[in-house]
């Protein structure tokens, strides 16, 4: 009898040291994970020059440790601002990836009807194209070398339902706003042929 109330007043401490670390443990565990801080994310693909609005952009908490200087944190208000490059759903936004300035080009997005052998297969939303403007000539006509209308610009979306029945494919892309009513006019006689940037 006299082992066993022993036997048991030893264990007692130890249960009591066990109950503590775990506690311990939870409480650094609670800790640790809360550390970070909330950090700007895109919430659906941008185009270079495209003026951030709410719906463009959330606020996700995460530990970025060293790198955290990188990036753009919550306590920066975003709204308003110039995007500098390509971002796609679900990165997180650079310190440098939004400017101010006000002589930022800002762009829009325009859209344009193009016949479907005039458009390059396999294009993909997001890579920047040439657009091209190619006017047809009758015979005995002198025929007029295509022009570059506008490079590098980037691919919003892309509707090819009627590709198979060799109708027209509709496109949106992002243009300069300078720039929107060059395109535009290009509309107006000829043809646009639409071809992909780099191979």
């Amino acid at each position: 009898m006299t082992l066993h109330k022993k036997t048991r007043s030893a264990r007692f401490p130890l249960a009591i040291s066990l109950i503590v670390a775990a506690f311990v443990s939870a409480f650094l565990i609670a800790i640790f994970s809360n550390k970070g801080a909330d950090y700007w994310v895109i919430t659906a693909p941008i185009s270079p020059g495209h003026q951030i609005t709410s719906s463009d952009v959330s606020v996700v908490h995460m530990n970025l440790d060293v790198s955290s200087k990188f990036y753009l944190s919550n306590s920066i208000e975003p709204l308003g601002m110039i995007s500098t490059r390509l971002m796609h759903a679900g990165e997180i936004i650079g310190s440098s990836d939004l400017t101010s300035a006000i002589d930022a080009m800002s762009t829009s997005a325009v859209p344009i009807s193009v016949r479907s052998v005039d458009v390059a297969t396999g294009l993909n939303i997001g890579e920047n194209v040439d657009i091209y403007w190619v006017l047809d000539t009758q015979i005995g006509e002198n025929s007029i070398d295509p022009i570059l209308i506008l490079g590098g610009v980037t691919l919003l979306s892309i509707d090819d339902g009627g590709k198979n029945f060799g109708s027209d494919i509709g496109l949106s892309v992002a243009v300069e706003e300078t720039q929107v009513l060059r395109l535009l006019s290009a509309t107006t006689q000829g043809r646009l042929v639409v071809i992909r940037s780099h191979v």
